[in-house]
């Protein structure tokens, strides 16, 4: 499974890394000490260096509440459409090479949404 391949569901791709964990308490551990290596592994490819991935575990006493990523005014305007913003705030992946024009950069941290 890679983030370029049309069948990439991040949904089920955060199932199927949920779903491990919980049964395997070593992965789960490997998981929660470097989750961007977990992710790396599970998508056969290299993330970027500057991306950081961090899994966190709830308890009945800690509940983490995420927020969607909040892009300035500069990029909105120079980069991301609407559709795009739509996209990025609902959670999906917003591949590469298909969703934002060839000579527009692609922001940092959008990439893989999970």
């Amino acid at each position: 499974m890679t983030t370029n391949s049309q069948s990439f569901n991040p949904e089920e791709l955060k199932k199927q890394i949920i779903d491990k964990a919980q049964a395997d308490a070593t992965y789960k551990q490997r998981l929660l000490s470097n989750a961007k290596a977990v992710f790396e592994e599970k998508i056969g490819e290299k993330l970027a260096a500057d991306l950081e991935i961090q899994a966190l575990q709830q308890s009945m006493k800690k509940i983490y509440l995420l927020l969607p990523i909040e892009l300035d005014e500069l990029v909105r305007s120079q980069v991301l459409s609407e559709e795009q913003l739509e996209a990025v705030a609902g959670g999906e992946l917003i591949p590469n090479n298909s969703t934002f024009p060839k000579s527009a950069p692609v922001p940092s941290g959008i990439t893989l949404y999970i």
